[in-house]
């Protein structure tokens, strides 16, 4: 007959992030520090997750620590 569907939960919390206020998880950083956190190559960082920067001023292109702590593992 129908076909139970089992709930999907979301995925804990890292422990990096759990002691952060939202005042802190909405800060900016640079886009080298993130792509630093994550163990990548800024140009890399860049060209997957272009949809997470934020350009400020001129210069500057930035990307929350929200962002950065909750980017999927790499798979490679």
């Amino acid at each position: 007959m129908g076909s139970m569907k089992t709930a999907q939960s979301k995925p804990a919390l890292p422990s990096s992030i759990t002691d952060l206020t939202p005042l802190e998880l909405l800060k900016r950083i640079p886009v080298a520090a993130a792509a630093a956190h994550n163990s990548m190559h800024v140009d890399t960082f860049k060209k997957n997750y272009g949809h997470l920067i934020k350009r400020v001023g001129k210069r500057l292109l930035t990307v929350t620590v929200y962002d950065a702590i909750m980017l999927p593992p790499d798979t490679s």
